[in-house]
């Protein structure tokens, strides 16, 4: 969330309080709350008591400890304290136990706090007083209250520091005391710079590339000792939440448009996956080994608080349930799990939504009565370091129906009877004061209690009691009751404790001691039936000793059924991160695991055996295997960095003339990874070889050219010339040849694309855009200057279409060269009319500082209004508009200088460099939604940040960071084009405060037109998706009047479809292949077949999986016509000869939970011929991957 720093900044100002004054009383939002069935809520306590409240905690007597932020993000954008005197810690006191608080009282208030993001109360054993943790970046504080005033004593102590994202939302968060009487406690990827125990033991931590990557989960000694990373490379893990049994659970945010927010279970070791970004990866790497997965995707949302529920007045289904509270969909959920193998499978249910579109649920917390607390930050947006008030802010307590009152059961601590009741209870606060009082006790008496404890039937009491085993015996002594619990309960859950209190009290490496477990110890466990308990013992295995994991690893690798990831996940942690280790627990990797299967191939994939890689060779060519195997041993090489593993992948390739399944993923992984990590195979003769044998066969041609661009074969461009200019091959092929011909640094290639341009009407604007290739934003290549030439000279041809004029413009606008040459070209009246508009939008959006600066008065941008002559953004939020008209309004933006569709995704239709506006309705109020438009910079969501990087040449570059390696950095611009960046190249990298998004695009909109726009983004409501490719099997003949539409080819004749089978086809045999989207979503089924598409029909088949069983609509445009089959049965069928464009025909259809086939038959006449395809649904919808074809 952040503020303009530009010139609307004073019109927002004098919009706040009008704002604010149009958004409802607490009590009127109390009546727009839905609630779960069996539950009730009601107000707790609003402003003006507090405000922007960011977290909270419920001490032991029920009091509720805010962290307020009026003052959130002044210091992140350098702007004016709005207020001066500091941000407060308040308490809210209920003093007649009616359930709604009578006073607030400042525990404290300074200047220096801004927005802490984490609150943990911690009372004392006896007496009134109790210490206060607070996460605010760089530092963890730690306030006293010896008296219990509720005033802090002094200024607080500096528990912990290192923490990076100062006034960030991505900084430190998420403080609670754990089971074990811990502190836990997250930070989001701004990461760490030198965090260690306050002892000065152990080792300092900074963010890196390796075991401390991105953002991560901690814990601590209360006292800030033995500091302990935990798990690592979230993005904005926002808060943990332990059980008793110590399972900790999180919600990972990354939303920002991408739609994956994320619940995890977190494994001790566990690498999450979120960096490093680049191309041909998935958002979480779950692709990639040594990855842990989620347990459920949240898809869009601002997730915030998170705790379990362990007490008893809530249903029964809640108790041992996360709960959590998500600010996006502005829902309190509880997530119902389900132990799955060695993992979790979880179903959400919202326990309170509301209306309310500025309801901003913050955190949940319980309080020792067994209710639930519920925090509002109360604001009509969230995310992107904005807000829209400062005024307001509410809690809202959640009870079962019917219940009144809020009587909180005393504190006694002197009895065995007060102390169970207090380590039992449901708040977390309570149970902490409870540690602390056995903590002090004698040992004899705190041995002999938990001792009793821990010999009940409570299994909460048990649990908790066990956890303070280690702070009143000796290591000896608590060890044993240990792996007692361990290995001989028969419940697996007990089990899990005992493996858990090793791991959480294990003594620091720099002690010089290692973890003991005995041989006998850990062979009872490898043997346990229960795999969850298996895991741990993995998970364990982390801080054991090599030569004692291994026996135990290959007893439980044994017992791996090919299905389990978190099986899997914790065999790989327990291998370690340091090379010497893995190398040697799984040197005997091979000879244990000789025979090839599934599991065999999971596990090698994961863990990488060097043993086993030189063997892999062979059984790629092995036909006793079935190729969902061989495909395996594909991506296991494919995973590695070794250039030996490419050469093995090219050795399957030397004399094929045809490719089957497994050499066409081959050629895929080769095409992804010759540009970067095997780029030293570029230059070999292995590649030649295979290049050459590629070429000279008709069915690999296509694959040929794929490899010649990869790996930039100017020693190939003859023969690439060729074939781009030979009218005899298949359009295809020509079109694959010439897109090539752009990736090959040579002045021949230059020129065989000008000629093409000019003498070629029908190949013109491909070769033009290919020729922008040979013209890279940073940098230049070997023919830039001749291929800068030649567009400068098609840009002004006269006698060339339009259509490849502006593509040339679009081309010269990618450099600073090709820009300057156009501002030189409108300086002197020479650049034709027809031009300018589209050569000012580019120019306009360059990601050269200097290059905008002078376009902005070169080109001035056509404008319909006064972006400072609008009344309040509250008086334009009460307008109404016209959805019909907004939506056609952003339709046509993807052609006109509004250019909403050439940056963001709308239900399949649009660009990918801004956030995807699908779901927008859900998230952002009408207010919100105006903010964003006029003002662009106030609320910059971090994925879209946007850097300038001044390079050792002196050049100046800016546009968002989309992919950063440990050798270059990918910026994207505001046309959506990239530039890749050596590191080393590289002298400044600076953020920015300014939108990628230009703030005088709303010029170009009348202010009825502004209102219409608003008015369609607030039905954007349900999710959608818009597959990026497909598998295909055709053209089969149609015939005339889409005859073919009533022929029942294979693909309507089976459900049991053979993907690497051959058909007869039109021209011949076809077997299934991949298409993918051009611009625009759009399929492009002639440019796909060529000639061959001319009457012909085509069938499109993905699997799509949906949550639940529901409803959902498929959005389909056709050129000609079509029939929709779902699951087998035909949903839409229509004959139409017509263009395609988006949702012409809305079908609804009905979708079960898990897999569903959407299979789409397309007719053509005449070219041009294609389609869009996209669903909607309440629930989101995911596509599975393709099976393997061509």
């Amino acid at each position: 969330m952040n503020w303009s720093n530009r010139g609307l900044l004073l019109a927002a100002l004098l919009a706040l309080p009008a704002m604010a004054r149009a958004q409802m009383s607490p009590e009127q939002t109390l009546k727009t709350f839905k609630v779960a069935d069996g539950l009730q809520v009601s107000l707790f306590a609003s402003e003006p008591m507090f405000t922007n409240p960011t977290c909270m905690d419920v001490d032991s007597l029920g009091r509720v400890w805010v962290c307020e932020s009026v003052n959130y993000r002044s210091k992140l954008r350098n702007r004016p304290l709005l207020r001066p005197e500091g941000d407060r810690i308040v308490v809210l006191v209920d003093e007649n136990a009616d359930g709604v608080a009578d006073s607030a009282k400042t525990f404290y208030q300074s200047a220096e706090l801004l927005a802490p993001l984490g609150i943990a109360v911690n009372p004392d054993a006896s007496g009134p007083g109790l210490t206060v943790f607070v996460a605010q970046s760089p530092v963890i504080w730690k306030f006293r209250d010896a008296n219990g005033d509720l005033q802090a004593d002094g200024p607080p102590e500096v528990l912990l520091k290192g923490f990076n994202g100062i006034d960030h939302d991505h900084g430190v968060h998420g403080l609670l005391i754990g089971p074990d009487a811990k502190l836990y406690f997250t930070v989001g990827d701004s990461g760490v710079t030198n965090l260690q125990s306050r002892d000065g033991k152990g080792p300092k931590w900074s963010t890196n590339s390796t075991d401390c990557r991105a953002a991560t989960v901690w814990r601590c000694n209360l006292d800030g000792t033995d500091l302990e990373l935990i798990a690592h490379n979230f993005r904005n893990n926002y808060e943990p939440a332990v059980d008793s049994n110590g399972t900790v659970f999180l919600s990972d945010n990354d939303d920002d448009g991408n739609q994956q927010t994320r619940i995890c279970h977190v494994l001790p070791g566990g690498n999450y996956g979120y960096h490093p970004r680049g191309p041909g990866q998935t958002h979480w790497h779950e692709e990639q080994p040594g990855i842990v997965h989620k347990v459920l995707r949240t898809f869009f949302g601002s997730p915030t608080g998170m705790c379990f529920y362990e007490g008893t007045l809530l249903p029964e289904k809640y108790r041992g349930m996360p709960l959590h509270t998500d600010a996006g969909p502005k829902h309190l959920r509880c997530y119902h799990l389900k132990t799955n193998g060695a993992g979790y499978e979880a179903t959400q249910e919202v326990m309170l939504e509301s209306t309310d579109g500025w309801f901003r649920p913050s955190d949940v917390c319980v309080a020792p009565d067994g209710s639930l607390l519920v925090a509002d930050w109360y604001d009509p947006g969230v995310g992107g370091h904005g807000m829209g008030d400062t005024t307001r802010g509410r809690i809202y307590r959640i009870t079962p129906k019917g219940h009144t009152g809020y009587t909180i059961p005393k504190m006694e601590l002197q009895s065995a009877e007060g102390l169970a009741a207090a380590l039992t209870s449901p708040n977390l606060s309570m149970r902490s004061a409870a540690q602390s009082a056995m903590i002090a006790m004698p040992k004899a008496d705190a041995v002999k209690q938990l001792t009793a404890w821990s010999n009940g039937n409570d299994p909460i009491l048990r649990a908790r009691a066990l956890w303070l085993m280690p702070y009143v015996t000796d290591r000896a002594t608590w060890t044993a009751k240990a792996v007692e619990l361990a290995t001989k309960s028969s419940d697996p859950a007990s089990n899990i404790l005992g493996l858990r209190m090793l791991d959480s009290f294990s003594p620091p490496k720099e002690s010089g001691s290692a973890l003991a477990l005995d041989d006998r110890t850990v062979r009872q466990l490898e043997s346990a039936s229960a795999p969850e308990v298996r895991r741990e013992l993995m998970l364990l295995a982390r801080k054991l000793p090599a030569q004692q994991v291994q026996p135990a690893f290959y007893s439980v690798a044994k017992q791996f059924d090919g299905k389990d990831h978190f099986y899997l996940a914790a065999m790989n942690i327990a291998l370690g991160t340091q090379a010497d280790r893995r190398s040697q627990l799984l040197t005997a990797f091979g000879d244990t695991f000789s025979t090839w299967n599934d599991s065999i191939a999971k596990m090698v994939f994961e863990f990488r055996p060097a043993s086993i890689l030189p063997k892999l060779e062979a059984s790629l060519t092995n036909s006793a295997l079935l190729p969902s195997a061989r495909m395996q041993i594909v991506d296991i090489l494919a995973s590695s960095d070794d250039l030996n593993a490419g050469k093995t992948l090219l050795s399957q390739l030397r004399s094929t003339e045809k490719l089957d399944e497994i050499q066409t993923q081959i050629v895929a992984k080769l095409t992804l990874f010759l540009p970067g990590k095997w780029a030293g195979l570029n230059r070999s003769d292995e590649l030649s070889a295979v290049v050459k044998n590629l070429l000279n066969h008709p069915a690999t041609l296509e694959a040929g050219l794929e490899l010649v661009a990869a790996a930039e074969m100017v020693s190939r461009v003859g023969t690439v010339s060729e074939m781009a200019e030979n009218a005899k091959l298949p359009r295809d092929i020509r079109t694959s040849a010439i897109r090539t011909l752009g990736k090959l640094p040579h002045a021949d290639a230059v020129a065989v694309l000008t000629r093409m341009a000019i003498q070629s009407p029908e190949w013109a604007t491909v070769a033009v855009k290919s020729l922008a290739g040979q013209v890279p934003m940073y940098g230049e290549k070997a023919a830039t200057g001749a291929a800068l030439k030649s567009l400068q000279e098609l840009a002004v041809a006269s006698k060339i279409a339009v259509e490849t004029r502006l593509a040339a413009v679009e081309a010269l606008t990618a450099s600073n060269a090709g820009s300057k040459w156009l501002l030189e070209a409108k300086s002197k009246d020479s650049l034709p009319k027809e031009l300018i508009a589209d050569a000012g939008r580019f120019l306009r959006n360059s990601p050269f500082q200097a290059i905008r600066n002078q376009a902005v008065i070169a080109f001035p941008a056509p404008g319909k209004m006064d972006p400072k002559q609008l009344p309040t953004i509250a008086e334009l939020a009460r307008r109404k508009g016209d959805a019909g008209r907004g939506q056609k309004l952003l339709l046509a933006s993807l052609k006109n200088e509004s250019q909403c569709l050439k940056c963001h995704m709308v239900q399949g239709q649009g660009g990918q460099i801004g956030p995807d506006l699908s779901m927008i309705g859900k998230k952002a109020t009408r207010e919100n939604l105006l903010e964003s438009i006029l003002m662009p910079s106030k609320a910059i969501a971090d994925q879209f940040v946007q850097y300038t990087v001044e390079t050792v040449n002196g050049q100046v570059i800016s546009g968002m960071a989309v992919a950063e390696s440990e050798t270059a950095l990918t910026l994207r611009d505001a046309n959506g084009r990239d530039t890749v960046i050596a590191l080393k190249d590289i002298e400044e990298r600076k953020k920015l405060t300014t939108s990628l998004m230009p703030e005088n695009l709303v010029a170009t909109l009348t202010p009825d037109e502004l209102i219409d726009l608003v008015e369609y983004l607030g039905t954007l409501k349900t999710a959608s998706l818009t597959p990026d490719s497909y598998a295909i099997l055709g053209p089969f003949p149609s015939g005339p009047d889409n005859a073919g539409l009533d022929v029942k080819f294979a693909p309507e004749r089976t459900e049991n479809l053979e993907f690497a089978a051959t058909v007869p086809g039109k021209s011949g045999s076809i077997q299934w292949r991949t298409i993918r989207a051009s611009e625009g979503a759009y399929f492009d089924l002639a440019k796909f077949h060529g000639e061959a598409g001319n009457n012909s029909l085509s069938y499109m088949l993905r699997d799509v999986e949906s949550a639940i069983d529901q409803p959902a609509t498929l959005l389909l445009g056709s050129d000609d016509g079509a029939k929709v089959f779902v699951n087998g049965q035909m949903v839409h069928s229509n004959r139409d000869t017509r263009a395609a464009a988006p949702a012409q025909n809305s079908i609804p259809i009905t979708l079960k939970k898990g897999s569903n086939r959407i299979l789409v038959k397309v007719a053509n006449g005449n070219n041009p011929h294609g389609f869009y395809l996209t669903l909607t649904a309440a629930e989101p919808l995911t596509a599975l991957p393709l099976p393997p074809t061509k």
